[in-house]
């Protein structure tokens, strides 16, 4: 489900989202789990669209063809031209392509592609420059923390005037979204646009949900932006996804919005229980939950995850074990990949149909719908018989213009198989179909549920890349939380708590630890 902002705004909020509307400059919102910042986003684009005047256009950039695609949707026609995309796709298209040749000479002016394959890895960035000559493909460092695409596109924009013009008459303001996952080099690059090209930025993120450190996310690049002076800064706190309580509890555990706590009544919203075997853990669930209403098991891993779904399902709970896709797995990222993603959810999931794969071409323009539609037909009639399926998905590559790099091609076709003929995976593509779920935390993002169940053994609250994880699973419920521990570690989570309650109170706020959580 996605984020919508409901009658209920407080009267605070929509004295805020007008300022954000009626801004100037590079804007920069913190916004929490649950606020509507993608409506924000939505309403200002809009705004700006119907008030600009002149052929300039807009930039919107994602790090998701999902969340592009989400953004495309709710423009509907006042998307015009404007661009909307993922991260690559921008810098690609606008920057690499069209001005490589510029500063590198003509043996780049080709069409170039993007190659995230790991064994065409490198370490130097001229060591990369010299791969894009002799493969044509923008290749990637071996160290996650290093994006050789943006400091190339930077790299570009310095050298090239043309490019510099280019950027400049072309748009008006740049959106850029989750912006504390943007690593170092991406952040350079949107602060040389700002800075030195003079075009406007709208920068939504949140500190709070940073929970890829371990593939470069900088979140430091987006915090930093609240004390440059070029900047017009806001924030949007308040959750129109979860009850006060809830908020209160996921509230105090960070510093940036402890002071946003709530008095308000504490009616049991929030319980942390204490067990000495798990067999006591499934009956208090089995009292607590309210099976009608959509709960999810959230875990930090699969193994968990399963070991919970199968435990409670022996007591009469159904909990459905949600499976990660090794379609999803980073070591598959590829320019192609999405194909095989986007059949995975055509064969599998209840309603996709072929106009939703139509919205993932990148250029659908292109491609007539009665020839995607009728290929995917042959794709899906072949499920059981790998050399005919792996022969039908080989054309439908080529038909979409991939028609390189062949090995890999035949990899993703033959994980995607194994995908479509595996019943476990079905819940994965379809996990609105089901009440009661176990999965994992990272899964959860941008998903909301009635109540989440979370492991306290799960959290060290004092490994700062874990408590952004504790954010995003604590934010996820509407109405009811229950955590749960064996006795010791459950001791080590409370004194977290009252840690968190202690830094809250020196803030000048009543508050005490029956107000926030039941500790049973």
């Amino acid at each position: 489900m996605s984020e919508s902002v409901g009658e209920g705004m407080l009267p605070l909020d929509k004295d805020i989202r007008n300022e954000i509307l009626s801004a100037t400059g590079n804007i920069v919102i913190s916004a929490s789990a649950g606020t509507g910042k993608t409506h924000t986003t939505i309403q200002r684009i809009i705004k700006d669209a119907k008030e600009n005047k002149n052929f300039q256009t807009f930039a919107a950039v994602t790090f998701t063809r999902k969340a592009a695609k989400e953004i495309i949707n709710r423009l509907g026609p006042n998307k015009a031209d404007g661009f909307v995309g993922t991260n690559d796709n921008f810098i690609c298209l606008d920057i690499i392509q069209p001005f490589m040749y510029d500063v590198y000479g003509v043996d780049f002016k080709k069409d170039l592609k993007q190659d995230f394959n790991e064994e065409n890895e490198i370490t130097t960035f001229n060591e990369g420059i010299e791969v894009v000559r002799k493969t044509q493909l923008i290749c990637k460092y071996d160290d996650k923390k290093k994006n050789f695409a943006f400091q190339l596109a930077l790299d570009i924009l310095k050298k090239s005037h043309s490019a510099r013009r280019y950027l400049k008459a072309k748009y008006y303001r740049v959106y850029i979204d989750e912006y504390q996952d943007s690593d170092v080099d991406m952040h350079n690059f949107f602060m040389y646009l700002c800075d030195h090209l003079n075009i406007p930025l709208f920068i939504v993120g949140d500190e709070k949900q940073s929970i890829y450190g371990w593939r470069g996310a900088y979140s430091t690049g987006f915090t930093s932006l609240f004390g440059k002076q070029t900047f017009v800064k806001f924030e949007l706190w308040h959750n129109f996804r979860s009850n006060i309580v809830i908020q209160n509890y996921s509230n105090i555990f960070m510093k940036n919005v402890r002071k946003h706590f709530q008095q308000t009544e504490f009616e049991d919203e929030v319980i942390a229980y204490k067990y000495s075997q798990e067999s006591d853990a499934i009956d208090y669930i089995k009292k607590w939950i309210k099976t009608t209403e959509r709960c999810a098991f959230l875990n930090f891993s699969n193994r968990n995850a399963e070991k919970w779904s199968k435990l409670l399902n022996e007591v009469d709970l159904p909990f459905v074990f949600i499976p990660g896709s090794p379609l999803d797995f980073s070591n598959l990222e590829s320019e192609h990949i999405w194909i095989a993603r986007a059949i995975a959810h055509y064969s599998i999931q209840d309603k996709y149909s072929e106009y939703d794969f139509m919205d993932e071409i990148p250029m659908p323009e292109a491609f007539q719908l009665l020839d995607i539609r009728k290929m995917l037909g042959s794709i899906r009639d072949s499920e059981n018989e790998i050399q005919k399926y792996i022969e039908n998905c080989m054309k439908f590559y080529e038909y979409l213009g991939y028609n390189e790099d062949l090995d890999k091609i035949k990899k993703e076709i033959s994980i995607l198989f194994k995908v479509v003929n595996d019943e476990k995976y079905i819940p994965t593509y379809n996990q609105d179909n089901y009440n009661l779920t176990a999965g994992t935390i990272h899964s959860s993002k941008g998903l909301e549920f009635s109540q989440v169940i979370i492991n306290a053994q799960d959290y060290d609250l004092t490994n700062e890349d874990i408590l952004y994880l504790h954010y995003v699973a604590i934010t996820r419920p509407e109405d009811r939380l229950l955590i749960i521990g064996q006795n010791d570690v459950l001791n080590i989570y409370e004194n977290n708590i009252h840690t968190a309650i202690d830094l809250t109170k020196s803030l000048g706020i009543d508050i005490d630890i029956d107000k926030v959580i039941k500790i049973i």
